[in-house]
This record gives C-alpha cells, sequence and structure tokens, in this order.
C-alpha cells in the first residue's frame, strides 16, 4: 500500500480549520456578598466577546461597578456562540439551608427551543447556587427572547 507525503498531510491540517464564531450572546450578573444583585443580556448579533462587554457596560451604567479595591461585582455567567437561538433568564429568591435569604439568577441559550433555553437556565442557576432547588425554591422568567 503506498504511503502518502508529508506535504498532503500538511496540506490537509491547513484546511482543516475551526469555524469563525462571529456572533453570540452574554449573561452578566452583578453580584455582592453571595447574592445577585441584577443581571444584563445582550444578544443582538455581536462577537459573544463584544456581547459580553456590552452586558457588562450595562451594568456599569446602572452603578455596578467597582465596590472597593479590588472588588469586581460584575460576573460573566453564561455566553452562547450561536447566532441565532433562544435565551431565558431565570429569578429566584429563597433561604439557605443556614436560613439567609438569597437572589440567584440562571441564565439559558438553545438554538431548538424556549424550553431547552429554560432547562439551560435552571442548570445554570444551581450551578452558582448550590443549595438551590427548582421544585422547592421556585423561579420567575425574567426575560425570555428570540435571538
Amino acid at each position: 500500500m503506498p504511503r502518502l507525503p508529508l506535504y498532503v498531510f500538511a496540506a490537509l491540517a491547513a484546511t482543516a480549520v475551526a469555524p469563525v464564531v462571529t456572533a453570540g450572546a452574554a449573561c452578566v450578573m452583578a453580584k455582592w456578598q453571595g447574592n445577585t444583585l441584577d443581571y444584563a443580556m445582550v444578544a443582538d448579533g455581536r462577537h459573544v466577546a463584544d456581547a459580553q462587554q456590552a452586558a457588562r457596560e450595562a451594568l456599569y451604567a446602572k452603578g455596578y461597578d467597582d465596590f472597593g479595591a479590588g472588588v469586581d461585582v460584575t460576573h460573566p455567567q453564561a455566553i452562547s456562540e450561536l447566532e441565532h437561538g433562544y435565551a431565558v433568564v431565570l429569578r429566584s429568591n429563597f433561604k439557605t439551608l443556614r436560613g439567609k435569604d438569597r437572589t440567584s439568577y440562571g441564565c439559558g441559550f438553545s438554538a431548538v427551543s424556549y424550553e431547552d433555553a429554560l432547562w439551560g437556565a435552571v442548570r445554570d442557576l444551581q450551578r452558582f447556587s448550590w443549595g438551590w432547588k427548582p421544585d422547592r425554591d421556585g423561579y420567575q422568567v425574567m426575560d425570555k427572547r428570540r435571538f
């Protein structure tokens, strides 16, 4: 069986590049001492990095900036590299196991449906609030959009 020359493999490798991300969405939270104070979601066709920065700047404009030396209250929580899709933001007010009141948000994205984006938001909320249980603590849909 004939062996292929090395330059053939080099040519094939040069043509196998990752797709270029040209759009996306981002969800950034304003957090302080265990609570999520507010959120900003940008899903308007810009690159995901630009969407994330625009969401951060939207929170800065609301006054969520640097609360002290090195204390940044904005936190990029969820991103999507989808050009078009569905987005859902959830909010829950609940008590921790130690009895402290908490407010948390979750963001989810999907290329398929609002329902899939909702499940993504539930998983996202659980990822950042370990003691939160959707059946026990509930949630409300704060934002639901197609982008």
